[in-house]
């Protein structure tokens, strides 16, 4: 089972990473087009470390809903933890 805090922690390290920014500047309300500039090359590295870091698949249905690191990190949760 993992807690919103530990996906949350496993997309922003992700961004830092792939976008070469500092931790402060990537917060959990974050846009992935507005304010973080992804392309879709960023897109297909982002979700292939959070399927790395989290150890699921993410089915390309599901990326419509991304728009903030909040909004993937709920997804995530969802399923991770179903009810």
């Amino acid at each position: 089972m993992r807690s919103i805090e530990d996906i949350s922690e496993c997309l922003i390290s992700a961004v830092v990473k792939i976008k070469s920014l500092p931790r402060e500047d990537v917060g959990i309300n974050s846009h992935i087009l507005y304010d973080l500039y992804f392309d879709s090359v960023d897109l297909i590295e982002f979700l292939t470390e959070i399927e790395d870091c989290l150890n699921i698949s993410i089915n390309d249905d599901e990326l419509g809903g991304f728009t903030t690191l909040d909004s993937i990190s709920r997804v995530i949760l969802a399923r991770c933890n179903p009810a």
